[in-house]
Formats: structure tokens, C-alpha cells, sequence
């Protein structure tokens, strides 16, 4: 019997020693490389396998140009022993030389690779339909592309600007450039988008609430932003357009002139999904990516590539993307594009809108009334892995990352790229990035917190306009992570948590030595910070607790219920939590901790406040449902916070929330507070929050 199970044994080994031998001499070397690179970075391409460090030598590894002529060039191995870095090269086309010998052999049969790339000064449009093909043929061949990770996101410190009518204003990031929200307010009406469709609210008698409209969009188009310019209601979603087989980008325009009958005026679109608008001096951009199937090249000889567009003010069809109005962005290749739609809307927005598409990807933006800037992860690791691979570690084990950094001057219709830049770590999202005096400020993290073998660091870096850095705050909170940042001129907060919540204030005043003045470290952690004036901040976010795991023997770290402080830093070294309350109990939680949108304001009460829905500990780790509602603070330097206004409706059994009836927004108009929700509008007096009509939403 022994001898059968050796035969057996022995013949298996036989079947499958080929198939490993077939794999090992016939394993191809794969690069990862840009097709475009900018003179003022360095351009580098990645290897499926390892190089040696002692054979990167002028004879092993150099630059040629179109011609054969060999060009002095530093070229760098990084430490992950794969990646190879080229500097000090002048604008023009280029070969990258590796020799097989260069390559680490481990028994695998490599070859030589030769990887043409173009560096440029400035950024030129797509010169014809064989470079865009050739583009994506080339990722083809080269490693899946990257796994993008979409971002959740100061100027000087955003100011409530009050309008004619003593309204409520969505609450901006930066003065003077409109985010937009689910609900505006204007003129005595509230608008608020649910799903296809826009309630248009007449608000002007809170005691007797009207439906003054109702708006229908397509049963496609789904509302994910309103925004008011003039007597323009602007309504942005996406959509799935049947007929061009493809989801676009849709902005609806409406003229409001008379709220009861809203008039639709105009479409358009980009294709694929949004990542955020803006809109500054008179213009509306719409950011977006789109991701093509570009895997069509390995079955057909030719594919439409480009992204489309519609207009409904140039008609009816679906047009593809012209050439000269598509760039590749330097130092990527991951065959996503960015696309930047902008629309001027003086006199109605019945101008042709101008679409902009940039062949690299972007997760993350920031835009002042000058510039736009959008970022996106670059992640560590092998890019060999197999794409689904790769997904499946990203949820488990999320890899480190740095961040590349894009810029366009704005002006009106008209983007101007000028530049991109690399920095260490990743950004939180919006409010961890600002511009002042020209200067690009951001925070970043780098490594991640649950890697006990690498440390996390956070990192302030300061650019120039030209974004080139100019000085930097490194490693700050070893072992934390950012869970929220704020700038304020020439102050810059940020929060770091891990187990405490270190409040740092940072000088930025000398861009070129920014310096940390001061720190605090309380329990719990603030998600969103505010500025309430030159000398003190709101911070909302989560009381936090520690336990002990008898398994593992270690302590960990638990949220419990919501909290608010207010934190004095008129001292800037001796930041101090002057005012604090707690709100609700265990699972207890706000839409505002995530989405500053859902922040409500009003300068003349002094009042601060957001939904709220709210759990309490149950047994074990249960949490029991309470309610939910809406919760208004008066805050002042003087006095702290103080509850003045608890508008929650208690749980008649439910086990948890209907979201149908969930507090969305908080607005104002006059002396009247309203409570919006899915499916009803509720209005209060604003004074001591007495309870005045409730509409149905119909």
C-alpha cells in the first residue's frame, strides 16, 4: 500500500514539476509608465520584477532620445525595488533602456525593456486618434491599473455672508465660492431634492406652509445637488442615458423668476459620475470622472474612446469629446479621465458650455476663486497583483498611499493647467486642503494606524503657486491619524486620534516655517471643525472610551456618544476645551459629522445646529433606538454652548430610523426655523422653537 502512495505521489509530481518549469522560464517582465511626464518632476516606471541595486549602472539603465542619442539623466531606484525614478530631463521624446541583466533573475527568463515617454513643459491636447489608442493599448499591456479610493473631504476662515432676505446660506467652505446642497433657500422659498424629483416650498407664512411646485426630472436622473445663481435653479445628478448606452453628468437649469412655475430652460451633460460642483464668479464647473472600456481594444480594431457630451442648447445628440479638447496628465496612467465641465451663467447660462478632459483620474478636490485642485491616491505595492486581488487587500488590508496633486488656473470658461506635484501621505478630504496669498496648504497621512510593523505620521506641506514646496510640519502624531483639519489665515488646526485627541494649532504666517505653536490632548475626537471666530473653534465629533480585550489582552479604543466643544485658542500654545456637551448616548449620530452641508447657522442668535438621531446603549453592545430630530446650540466665546432648542421626535417602537422622516436640513428665513425631511417640511419660531405647520411633501 506504501509503495502504491509513493507511485501515485511520484506520478503527481511528474504531472505538475512542467507546468512549474513552463511558469518560471516563461514569466514576461510588465511596466507601469506614464506616456507623459512634466519637466518640473521626475517621471518613473514600475517593473512586475525586482532590479538589482548594483546594476543600475549608465550601461545597464539610461535615456535615449527618438534618435538613439544617449542623455545624461539621474536615475534612481526606489526602495520597493521595482520602481525606477528619471530626473533633470528637458522637455522632448524619449526611451527608457533597461537591460535584462539589470533585473533581479530568480530563475525567471527576462528580457530587455525599452519605455518611450515625452516630457513636456506645458500640457497640449491629444494630437491624434492613434496617440489616444496607443494610450490605452498601452495599459493594456502594462499591469491592471490602480484601485481608486473616492474621499469624503480653508481659507480663511468661511464666512456666513446673510443675504437681502435674512435667509439661510449653505455652509461654504470658501467665501465667494458656492458648493451647493440638497436644500437652498431663496426669496421666502425652500427647494429640496428627493430622488427624481424637486419640492418647491412656499415658506413666506411658516404658520400656513404651501407646496408652491413640483418638478419632475427624468425617471433616470437622480438629484444630488441644487444650487441658486440669480433667478437660476440648478439641479445636478446622474443619469443613465439608454440611447447613448452610457451614465452621464446632468445639469437641469430652471428659471425661478416666478417660484410657482418653475421653467425648464436648459440641459448638459459629461459622461460619467460626479465628483462635485463649484461655482465662482458667474460660472458653474462640474467635476466628474469617467472610466472607459478600453478592454474592447482586445477584440476590435477600433473604439470610441473619448468621452461624451450633450447640450441641449446645440441640440439633441451625444457627442464625443474633440480631440484637442483632451489631455493626458502628467505621471499617470490608470485610463481614467477628468472632466471639467464649465457653464457661464450671466444672462441665464445660454452660453455653450466648455469640456475639458484630462486622461488621469482624481478622488478628491479643492477650489478657490482663482484655482482648482484636484488630488488623487497613488498606492504603494506591487501593480503586478490582479486587479480583483488588489480589491479584496484594499478592504481588508488598506495599503499606504501618497498623493499627487493637479492645478488649473480658473478664469470664467477658460482652465489653465499649470502644473502637478507628488507629497507624502493622504488627504482626509476638501477642508484639509486651502489656499492663501497663492500658496497651496494641505495636510496628508502617511502609513496607516493599524500597521504595528510602520508608523503613521502626519504631515503639513506648503506649495507655491507654481507648487513648488516652500516648508513643511512632519510627523506630527506618530502612530494617529487626521480625523479633521481647519484653516484660518495664518492658523491652522488640525486633529489627529488614535486613543486621544490631540488638538494641534499651527503657525502658517512664514509659509516657508510653518511651526506648531500648541497642543491639546482630550478623550474622543472632533470629525468637523468650524471656526466661530479669530480665536475659537467648534468641534463636532464622537466621546470615545477605552476597553480591554481578555482575548487579545490589549486595551482598544470605542466611540460612545456624540459630542460638541469649543475650543479657546486664544492662547495659541495653550489651546484649552472650554465648552463641552454630550449628545445622546452609544450609536447616536449626525449627518453633520461627514457633511458640513448639514450644519445650520444664524449669526443673530448665535445659533449652531444639525439633525441628530439618536441611540443609547442597550445590553451588551446593543443599541436602542430613541429618536431623531434636530438640535440647536447658542454658542458664544463668553458663555459656551448651550442648548436652546431640542426638536426630536421620540420613538413610538420603532427598532431604528425611518428615513423617510429623518431631519435632513436645518434652514432659516426671517424669524422661522424649518426642519427638513424626506417627506415633510416642519416650521418653528425661531425664537423659542415653538411648533407652528407641518407640510406632507407630496
Amino acid at each position: 500500500m506504501k509503495s502504491k502512495w509513493l507511485a501515485f505521489m511520484l506520478i503527481a509530481v511528474i504531472a505538475i514539476v512542467p507546468g512549474i518549469l513552463t511558469w518560471a522560464m516563461n514569466t514576461e517582465v510588465t511596466a507601469k509608465a506614464a506616456s507623459v511626464g512634466m519637466a518640473t518632476q521626475s517621471w518613473q516606471a514600475s517593473f512586475s520584477v525586482s532590479l538589482k541595486k548594483s546594476k543600475i549602472t549608465e550601461d545597464n539603465v539610461y535615456v535615449m532620445t527618438e534618435k538613439g542619442k544617449k542623455v545624461p539623466a539621474t536615475i534612481a531606484l526606489l526602495e520597493d525595488q521595482k520602481t525606477l525614478v528619471v530626473k533633470e530631463l528637458v522637455p522632448g521624446s524619449y526611451q527608457l533602456h533597461v537591460k535584462k541583466e539589470a533585473f533581479a533573475q530568480g530563475g525567471l527568463n527576462v528580457a530587455s525593456q525599452v519605455i518611450p515617454f515625452t516630457i513636456i513643459e506645458t500640457l497640449t491636447s491629444v494630437q491624434s486618434e492613434k496617440e489616444l489608442e496607443q494610450y490605452f493599448k498601452n495599459l493594456l499591456k502594462a499591469p491592471r491599473g490602480e484601485i481608486r479610493e473616492e474621499e469624503m473631504s480653508q481659507s480663511a476662515k468661511s464666512e456666513d455672508k446673510a443675504t437681502a432676505n435674512n435667509e439661510s446660506t449653505t455652509n461654504n467652505q470658501v467665501e465667494g465660492v458656492e458648493e451647493g446642497d440638497i436644500v437652498v433657500v431663496k426669496d421666502g422659498f425652500i427647494f429640496t431634492a428627493k430622488d427624481q424629483s424637486i419640492t418647491v416650498v412656499n415658506a413666506k407664512d411658516p404658520q400656513h406652509l404651501k407646496q408652491a411646485a413640483n418638478i419632475k426630472l427624468k425617471e433616470s436622473q437622480y438629484i444630488s445637488k441644487l444650487a441658486l445663481y440669480d433667478n437660476l435653479l440648478i439641479a445636478i445628478g446622474d443619469q443613465y442615458i439608454e440611447k447613448a448606452g452610457t451614465g452621464m453628468v446632468t445639469a437641469s437649469f430652471y428659471d425661478i423668476s416666478n417660484p410657482n412655475k418653475p421653467k425648464h430652460i436648459r440641459d448638459v451633460g459629461q459622461e460619467g459620475y460626479l465628483k462635485d460642483i463649484r461655482i465662482a464668479k458667474d460660472t458653474l464647473y462640474l467635476i466628474g470622472n469617467m472610466y472607459p472600456n478600453y478592454w474592447v481594444l482586445q477584440q476590435e480594431q477600433k473604439a470610441d474612446l473619448k468621452p461624451k457630451t450633450y447640450d441641449s442648447l446645440t441640440g439633441e445628440k451625444f457627442e464625443s469629446l474633440p480631440l484637442e479638447k483632451i489631455s493626458i496628465l502628467p505621471n499617470t496612467m490608470d485610463g481614467t479621465y477628468s472632466l471639467i465641465t464649465a457653464i457661464d451663467l450671466k444672462n441665464g447660462a445660454k452660453t455653450t458650455a466648455n469640456t475639458k478632459g484630462y486622461l488621469g483620474g482624481s478622488s478628491g478636490l479643492y477650489m478657490s476663486e482663482n484655482a482648482l485642485y484636484l488630488t488623487t491616491p497613488i498606492y504603494e505595492g506591487n501593480n503586478a497583483i490582479p486587479l480583483e486581488k488588489r480589491a479584496m487587500d484594499m478592504i481588508w488590508m488598506p495599503r499606504a498611499a501618497d498623493t499627487q496633486i493637479f492645478k488649473w488656473n480658473i478664469d470664467g470658461t477658460t482652465l489653465n493647467f499649470t502644473g502637478s506635484t507628488e507629497v507624502k501621505g493622504t488627504v482626509l478630504n476638501q477642508y484639509s486642503m486651502d489656499e492663501y496669498k497663492g500658496n497651496l496648504r494641505i495636510f496628508t497621512t502617511e502609513g496607516n494606524t493599524w500597521d504595528e510593523k510602520s508608523t503613521s505620521y502626519n504631515h503639513l506641506f506648503i506649495l507655491d503657486e507654481h507648487l513648488k514646496a516652500l516648508g513643511t510640519v512632519k510627523n506630527m502624531a506618530p502612530g494617529e491619524k487626521i480625523y479633521s483639519a481647519r484653516f484660518m489665515g495664518d492658523k491652522a488646526y488640525v486633529v489627529t486620534f488614535k486613543e486621544v485627541d490631540p488638538l494641534f494649532v499651527i503657525d502658517v504666517a512664514n509659509p516657508k516655517k510653518p511651526a506648531v505653536l500648541g497642543e491639546l490632548k482630550i478623550p474622543g475626537f472632533s470629525n468637523y471643525l468650524h471656526p466661530l471666530d479669530e480665536t475659537h473653534l467648534i468641534g463636532i465629533g464622537y466621546d470615545t472610551e477605552q476597553r480591554y480585550d481578555s482575548y487579545t489582552k490589549r486595551n482598544f479604543t470605542v466611540t460612545t456618544n456624540m459630542k460638541m466643544s469649543l475650543f479657546d485658542v486664544s492662547d495659541f500654545k495653550n489651546p484649552k476645551e472650554q465648552s463641552t456637551v454630550k449628545i445622546g448616548g452609544k450609536g447616536s449620530y449626525s449627518e453633520v459629522q461627514y457633511n458640513p452641508k448639514a450644519l445650520f447657522r444664524n449669526k443673530e442668535y448665535n445659533y449652531f445646529g444639525f439633525p441628530v438621531v439618536q441611540y443609547e446603549a442597550g445590553k451588551g453592545d446593543n443599541i436602542v433606538y430613541k429618536g431623531q430630530g434636530a438640535q440647536i446650540y447658542e454658542i458664544t466665546a463668553d458663555k459656551g454652548i448651550t442648548l436652546k432648542g431640542n426638536i426630536m421626535n421620540a420613538t413610538n417602537g420603532e427598532p431604528y430610523e425611518n428615513w423617510e422622516q429623518v431631519v435632513q436640513r436645518v434652514v432659516y428665513i426671517e424669524d422661522a426655523l424649518y426642519t427638513v425631511a424626506r417627506n415633510e417640511v416642519k416650521s418653528y419660531q425661531l425664537k423659542d422653537f415653538k411648533p407652528l405647520d407641518t407640510l406632507i411633501i407630496k
